[in-house]
């Protein structure tokens, strides 16, 4: 099995390591609305210059996005493509008329010019190579078909990083735009938008972290987990938990407890013809 979008690693997993991930997807599929915060508000971002026509391509759909206010007339056919089936299966409750695929960004099982756009909010900073899902889509996209995609990108969740504790590398937008061979692509909008989301408490702004299905290489520990993780800061009870809560509520706003993305935007175009 190839690797799969969504996953954030640093070797080739095995099969059995792959079918954990997408079950942990796959799980959060019917919480995931509750506490996909930060995908509205960067696909509302996203949604601004996007013109949906023709054959589009939603890669990491996740529950789904609606294209309907950007139509561009009557005869758009969607394909909603996501590792996880628990995902698909809640997608399709909401959206009957949409193709649901279960697949990922480096292998698409899509013929060759058979896409007119493509539409990815926040799923392709998980590939394992990102070159890999930019020749893929220049592969399935037709010539003057455009990408559009947000990425998170390195400088996010800097707020966890000033409460000690450590989180995942993120691409830079310079490296994420090397990925882009100019021989198939012509990036005319690429752009790094900070975008903050604010919590009432702690364990909420850390949920929205684990909470989606993405806890498989998670963020943090929560009060109750004892497991060490290479990836984190370890808190080893009740005592370190309300240290750590009494240091967040130093960066209390208005608003609540903030957590900022740094958000990569792509509005790319596949060139007419190849060299």
């Amino acid at each position: 099995m190839s690797m799969p979008l969504g996953v954030s690693v640093h070797s080739h997993p095995s099969a059995s390591q792959v079918e954990h991930i997408a079950d942990r997807f796959s799980a959060a599929a019917k919480r995931y609305q509750e506490h996909n915060c930060l995908q509205r508000l960067s696909g509302a971002s996203l949604l601004q210059g996007f013109a949906a026509k023709g054959a589009i391509l939603d890669i990491g759909a996740g529950p789904g996005t609606d294209f309907a206010d950007r139509a561009v007339g009557d005869n758009i056919k969607v394909y909603a493509l996501d590792i996880a089936l628990g995902m698909l299966q809640q997608l399709q409750v909401t959206f009957p008329r949409y193709q649901c695929v279960c697949g990922n960004a480096e292998q698409l099982p899509f013929a060759d010019g058979s896409i007119d756009s493509i539409y990815s909010n926040l799923a392709l900073q998980w590939c394992h190579d990102f070159s890999a899902a930019t020749s893929e889509m220049a592969r399935v996209l037709k010539p003057g078909g455009e990408a559009h995609l947000s990425i998170v990108a390195e400088g996010s969740l800097a707020q966890l990083s000033h409460l000690g504790l450590r989180v995942n590398g993120f691409q830079s937008l310079e490296s994420l735009q090397v990925a882009f061979d100019t021989s198939d692509w012509q990036l005319f909008d690429v752009q790094l938008v900070p975008m903050t989301v604010y919590f009432q408490d702690l364990k909420t702004l850390l949920y929205s972290i684990k909470g989606v299905g993405a806890s498989v290489q998670s963020y943090i520990q929560t009060e109750n987990s004892s497991d060490v993780d290479a990836h984190l800061g370890k808190l080893r009870g009740r005592r370190d938990w309300l240290a750590l809560q009494q240091r967040a509520e130093l960066f209390r706003e208005a608003q609540g407890l903030p957590l900022t993305y740094q958000i990569a935007q792509f509005c790319v175009r596949r060139q007419d013809d190849r060299v």
